[in-house]
């Protein structure tokens, strides 16, 4: 897998991560556009999601918080090599997607002309030197989205320990390795753990990603929201003095609030009762997502409770 019949650039993706990339991806557009339409974006949660949260079996990654690029990892052996296709938007200055040379040992059998492309998904963590595999969509040219995730799993991690050599030496630096997925029952989705961004796969054949937002404090870029991909900051003010009367409400048993529904999925503006604004609320806990979804009413009363790292209220709860 050494000699690729397509131009190659060594360029700068971002903290200085370099890597062999293909500067005339021509032709390779056909099959770049058939691979791409095997992954969809993954749609963002809502309160109708959780009856099947509760019915099905779930599994939860948490997305990393730089300038991650989610993308497709390719075996092509029409080129024979094995290509990364970042999930970039196209732009006037490169308007085709970024393809980079990923320079690995395949076995044989990924490359044998009767065979069809291997595709996962993946993403890469320029900050973090890493690519983490989250999914298959293809192995050797058969479609394994009607297959369970628990068994297209098992072909990642037979990929990854059985089917590939990796040089983090070869490949810019990058470790190659198999994306942290955990059991949603197993975590105790709470404020303390349940910060960021978190996509939610399900068991069952077919089913497309969830992406959740644990609290309103992320920015996005329009592709971020529709593929995972994209920088994920947070805006901290931990100055008190910005909201007012933390102290006074900080006393109550336990502090109450006016939640005004705005247009935003999650997105709630407060007020104590006698009309003081305390600024939009911080919203981090399914269940509390779900209650207010739910509310009939564009006011209802809430429990809450400041968050100094996030210089925020935070709803815990619908009060009593």
């Amino acid at each position: 897998m050494t000699s690729l019949p397509l131009p190659l650039k060594v360029q700068t993706w971002s903290d200085d991560l370099r890597l062999p990339c293909v500067t005339d991806t021509t032709s390779l557009a056909t099959t770049i556009e058939s691979i791409k339409e095997l992954h969809g974006p993954s749609i963002p949660f809502q309160s109708k999601h959780l009856p099947a949260l509760k019915r099905n079996i779930w599994f939860a990654l948490k997305r990393p918080r730089d300038k991650s690029r989610s993308g497709l990892l390719c075996v092509l052996p029409e080129v024979q090599a094995c290509l990364y296709i970042s999930g970039e938007q196209p732009t006037s200055k490169r308007p085709g997607p970024r393809v980079a040379l990923m320079r690995m040992r395949v076995d044989p059998i990924f490359l044998n002309s009767t065979s069809g492309p291997t595709v996962f998904t993946a993403t890469l963590s320029a900050a973090d030197r890493h690519l983490w595999i989250e999914d298959v969509l293809q192995w050797k040219g058969r479609d394994v989205h009607d297959e369970s995730f628990q068994d297209r799993w098992k072909l990642v991690t037979q990929w990854i320990e059985h089917y590939c050599l990796m040089d983090p030496r070869l490949l810019g630096g990058l470790e190659i390795e198999a994306a942290p997925w955990q059991p949603l029952n197993a975590l105790a989705l709470s404020a303390q753990n349940c910060d960021g961004v978190w996509e939610l796969q399900c068991d069952e054949p077919g089913r497309r990603r969830l992406l959740w937002i644990a609290n309103d404090d992320a920015e996005y870029s329009a592709n971020a929201k529709g593929s995972g991909s994209g920088s994920y900051k947070t805006n901290t003010n931990t100055n008190p003095s910005t909201v007012p009367h933390i102290e006074e409400l900080a006393a109550q048993e336990p502090p109450v609030a006016i939640a005004k529904r705005e247009a935003g999925p999650d997105q709630w503006s407060l007020k104590k009762p006698d009309g003081t604004d305390l600024g939009r609320a911080l919203i981090r806990k399914l269940d509390v997502s779900s209650a207010l979804r739910s509310a009939k009413t564009p006011t209802v009363p809430v429990e809450i409770v400041w968050i100094e790292d996030f210089g925020k209220w935070e709803i815990r709860g619908i009060a009593k």
